[in-house]
């Protein structure tokens, strides 16, 4: 059976991450370094792996150094209910002392419908006309 390789650029592509923050993560010893020297350097589906769970960890709101941990055990961690159900919310400032907060899966579904909102709601606050007559 053949080994998959990757280039940086393959990785970047199939994890969002940049070249930078991979080669960070080489550096900090969360992920090995690619076989080979320089530009002729290549990554397995083991850095693929890894690559992707740390992206999962951190999404579910472990920092890094408590990821690199985790990966010398090779296992996901027991999450406590708390860490598993985080949700990242946005918070959108109105007036002085008012703010809205919004889930960040639905502010990046419905952002301009939000920004609408929060336009109509310090309008209001602020006591002007909502239509901005």
């Amino acid at each position: 059976m053949e080994t998959k390789q990757y280039t940086i650029e393959d990785l970047c592509e199939l994890t969002g991450l940049s070249r930078r923050t991979i080669r960070y993560y080489v550096q900090e010893g969360l992920i090995e370094p690619p076989a080979g020297r320089g530009r002729g350097g290549f990554y397995f589906d083991s850095h693929l792996d890894k690559l992707r769970k740390i992206k999962t960890l951190q999404d579910k709101g472990l920092r890094l150094s408590a990821i690199l941990p985790v990966l010398k055990r090779r296992e996901m961690p027991e999450m406590p209910e708390e860490i598993m159900a985080r949700e990242i919310w946005v918070r959108f400032p109105i007036a002085e002392g008012v703010e809205i907060h919004i889930s960040r899966d639905l502010e990046e579904k419905e952002r301009k419908k939000l920004d609408e909102i929060v336009r109509v709601a310090g309008s209001i606050l602020k006591g002007g006309d909502v239509n901005g007559d």
